[in-house]
């Protein structure tokens, strides 16, 4: 028997729906482009595209290529996977970067005996509004004495023959009536029925229509319960601190990186706690967890200022107008949308004022307000209001 080959798509459209559908967005971006009142090209500074103010790059422009760059990787590491199919054996090639094993199916080198094989489970889903969705979640389970493996069944191209993917119009159809058939009738799947005949093929379709399908109890999972431990931790110290630094401002541009490393720490740690659970509750519960720690990195930072920052020191600022701050070396200080017009109205502009200031060392400045609102309270009994 000669040997199959197949190679792997994440894409479940055919691929000359995919570049039209591509062509059609930037079609329709460079259209509006050229509906709009540009100016001469050649008088435009590009620089200012990708430069701050200071002549810098910015951190997120920075974020943005290295997610370009891990987008790239992924996409190479998936043309990488391959099957291999003979009258003897099925030999896998999956690489861990592809980032199926975070969605429950098989990665690594495999070399399955096909006598080995004693079972294959096919587990079409539906319940999903869209066929997208339906056939990325379906699996093709491959039972031996030793290990279960799990494949997405669709997603498997045979080399030399016809694209069997769906086009852009069926892609967004209804898939209950349809998705066993086009998993059945899948190069992977018809050529494995066609070189194993010792055993039986099952396919069980899974429902995931109703609030209470595919239900998880998240406190029978220990992952999950520390999970739900560190929410809770995490919520009640953002919310405390926050109260508890209410004097405290932050002036200038906050750092993004300190927010991307916490989030994506915290949502690499609970994809890893949640290992075993559901994809739904994993991924649920993991991007609830990277979002209150985000939430918590503001009175973090503030609290770490205070801690490399203890003691303040006095810094003269001008007053350029009403409640309006400038510094040579300091960030401006705004406080011209506060609850207390009428004290910075009756501080009179063009003189000093002192302010007491932390330095963070990480770019921007936390200010101490407590002596302010203090002036700000006696003002306003002063002044009977």
């Amino acid at each position: 028997m000669c040997k199959q080959r197949f190679r792997y798509s994440a894409s479940i459209l055919k691929t000359s729906h995919l570049f039209a559908t591509i062509g059609g967005l930037l079609t329709i971006l460079l259209g509006s482009l050229l509906l709009l009142e540009l100016p001469n090209v050649g008088e435009l500074d590009f620089s200012q595209l990708y430069l701050d103010e200071h002549g810098n790059v910015p951190f997120e422009l920075h974020l943005m290529a290295l997610c370009l760059l891990l987008g790239c990787v992924v996409a190479y590491v998936n043309r990488q996977v391959r099957l291999e199919l003979d009258g003897e054996n099925l030999t896998i090639h999956i690489p861990r970067l592809t980032g199926l094993g975070l969605m429950g199916f098989t990665t690594g080198d495999h070399r399955i005996p096909l006598n080995a094989i004693r079972k294959i489970e096919l587990a079409p889903v539906t319940g999903f509004r869209n066929m997208a969705q339906a056939l990325q979640q379906s699996k093709l389970s491959l039972v031996t004495d030793r290990q279960t493996y799990r494949l997405q069944p669709y997603h498997f191209l045979r080399e030399g023959h016809p694209d069997h993917r769906i086009g852009i119009g069926s892609a967004f159809g209804k898939p209950k009536s349809k998705v066993e058939t086009l998993i059945n009738e899948a190069p992977l799947v018809r050529a494995l029925s066609g070189v194993i005949d010792h055993v039986d093929f099952t396919s069980t379709p899974t429902d995931r229509t109703g609030p209470l399908a595919k239900h998880f109890n998240l406190l029978k999972h220990k992952g999950m319960v520390l999970q739900l431990v560190l929410l809770a931790a995490l919520g009640t110290y953002a919310l405390v601190d926050y109260v508890m630094l209410t004097n405290y401002n932050i002036i200038g541009e906050l750092p993004l990186w300190p927010f991307v490393s916490t989030g994506l720490l915290a949502g690499v740690l609970g994809i890893r706690l949640g290992n075993g659970a559901p994809q739904a509750e994993r991924i649920g519960l993991a991007g609830l967890l990277c979002v209150i720690a985000m939430a918590a990195t503001y009175p973090g930072l503030q609290r770490y200022t205070l801690v490399v920052s203890s003691e303040p020191h006095s810094v003269a600022y001008d007053s350029t107008e009403t409640g309006y701050f400038e510094h040579s070396h300091y960030p401006a200080i705004d406080q011209r949308e506060s609850n207390i017009p009428e004290y910075w109205q009756s501080l009179p502009s063009g003189e000093s004022y002192t302010f007491l200031l932390h330095e963070s060392g990480l770019g921007f400045v936390l200010i101490d307000m407590a002596t302010v609102y203090e002036k700000s309270r006696e003002f306003y009994r002063t002044d009977g209001r």
